[in-house]
């Protein structure tokens, strides 16, 4: 249902468009001014897709093509040589998920299609189409720059929207193109994937190093904080946003992944007991009986929440059930798991909630307001209870940021690298297909002095490289499909 009405939504937009467009452009009030304005902004509107293009950035490309040429020269001689490493990469990633698919049931897929709604939250849609467009401008700005360095021009430079993906191109002199050696063509067309590689690093390099960059104004180490709990949460109403988690069940929490860890820990081993005593425990006891619930004895009777049914056995083999107080009960700083585990003066008992297997009684300390205690399932915390690492040292700013510097940052890795390995793909119609025909020449032209056979060669690589990512699409789109 979710994946249709994301298909509909993308359609319904791109009627719209249609419509919007054919209207104008039929209106004889507006048409003629329509156009007009279309063509001298640069704007084209084809079926499902926008395209916009200029030649303002012209003399930009120009002084940076021109900048430092040594440096530039250097620089896209390494982008060249990575390049080249890149296409032999993505072959081998394509060829290897695809060996994978027929050997395993559950093939683990590296090439996988974002589909908003399917696969892509609609609330992060937002970082997708911006770090989606940010990877594409910089991956043709480096076919520019690396082309004004070439001694090629530049005609224009263009953005586009097509269906759900947002892009842009680089139009270069053709004539120019051709005149200049295999080496430097070859310089022009890995530029775009170098980088892409570099924007992906200075996305890992800002990531690891975003804790200490924003120091001054969050702190991290300091506990779990709670961003958001979900109202059908169990803890709804007890934990609040900007809570700061210190412990879960005695396990120490200094950040988001100890957590995830404590929480998940407390399902490996049975419910820990609680050191008492006799004495204690018969003066607290308030049990006048007690019925069975879903196979749980509940000895309280639900009679007031801060209470809750212990089972409890002594060294000296006392043993039956007690209502006790939860919250003084759990303060004691010794577990046990048997009396014996209770060192001290008297008659010495190891209290233990009574739970059935796949629930816990755990007590959530918290750097303010009073401990927290949770009886359920473990695993529905997790779920239901959104936390980060950073805490902010001041309360006017935004819990948020950093997750939203964080989120921006690995989708910009993310997509900035696919596209460096995508686009060296020997395949047609993308840069891997004109960086082998620019190796082929510079590398092949000794030992195949022919060029038609040169070519032929090219053309056979391209069609196995264009299959081979043709299936490899087709496999991400059928397992996507069965999710």
């Amino acid at each position: 249902m979710l994946r249709s009405s994301s298909l509909y939504l993308v359609i319904f937009f791109w009627i719209l468009v249609f419509i919007i467009n054919a209207l104008l452009k039929n209106y004889r009030r507006y048409s003629r001014r329509y156009e007009e304005l279309l063509e001298e902004n640069g704007i084209s509107l084809l079926p499902c897709q926008i395209r916009w293009y200029t030649t303002r950035f012209n003399r930009w490309f120009i002084k940076l093509g021109k900048f430092h040429s040594y440096f530039l020269h250097i620089w896209f001689t390494i982008g060249t040589w990575v390049g080249v490493f890149m296409m032999f990469v993505s072959v081998g990633v394509l060829s290897l998920t695809l060996y994978k698919a027929f050997t395993k049931e559950a093939p683990e897929q590296i090439l996988t299609p974002v589909m908003p709604g399917v696969n892509l939250p609609w609330s992060q849609i937002l970082y997708y189409l911006i770090t989606l467009a940010i990877s594409g401008i910089y991956h043709e700005i480096g076919h520019a720059i690396a082309a004004v360095r070439e001694q090629v021009r530049v005609n224009g430079f263009g953005l586009f929207f097509m269906a759900i993906y947002p892009g842009a191109y680089v139009d270069l002199h053709t004539d120019h193109l051709k005149l200049v050696s295999s080496l430097r063509q070859l310089r022009i067309y890995c530029a775009g994937v170098w980088h892409n590689i570099v924007l992906a690093l200075l996305g890992l390099l800002l990531l690891w190093l975003l804790p200490y960059i924003i120091v001054p104004l969050y702190m991290t180490g300091q506990g779990a904080v709670v961003k958001q709990v979900m109202k059908n949460s169990p803890v709804y109403g007890s934990i609040k946003r900007g809570d700061t988690i210190l412990s879960v069940y005695g396990c120490q929490v200094y950040n988001k992944d100890d957590w995830f860890h404590c929480v998940s820990k407390t399902l490996l081993k049975p419910q820990h007991g609680y050191c008492s005593d006799m004495i204690t425990i018969t003066r607290k006891n308030s049990s006048t009986g007690g019925v069975y619930v879903d196979g749980v004895f509940d000895c309280c009777r639900n009679a007031t929440s801060s209470r809750f049914c212990f089972t409890y056995q002594s060294i000296s083999q006392a043993k039956g059930y007690a209502c006790l107080p939860a919250r003084t009960t759990m303060q004691t700083k010794k577990f046990c798991n048997q009396p014996e585990d209770c060192a001290g003066p008297g008659d010495k008992a190891c209290v233990h909630p009574s739970l059935d297997n796949s629930s816990r009684l755990l007590r959530i300390i918290r750097s303010r307001d009073l401990d927290v205690l949770y009886v359920g399932d473990p695993r529905l915390l997790t779920y239901t209870v959104v936390v980060t690492d950073f805490s902010p040292r001041s309360p006017l700013l935004p819990l948020e940021l950093p997750t939203i510097i964080q989120t921006f940052l690995i989708y910009l890795v993310s997509l900035s690298g696919a596209l460096a390995l995508l686009n060296m793909v020997p395949c047609y119609s993308l840069d891997g297909q004109w960086a082998l025909f620019a190796l082929v020449e510079y590398s092949l032209v000794d030992l195949i002095p022919n060029e038609d056979q040169r070519n032929t060669l090219c053309n056979v690589i391209l069609t196995l490289g264009t299959l081979l990512l043709a299936a490899n699409i087709t496999l991400a789109l059928w397992t996507l499909g069965n999710v």
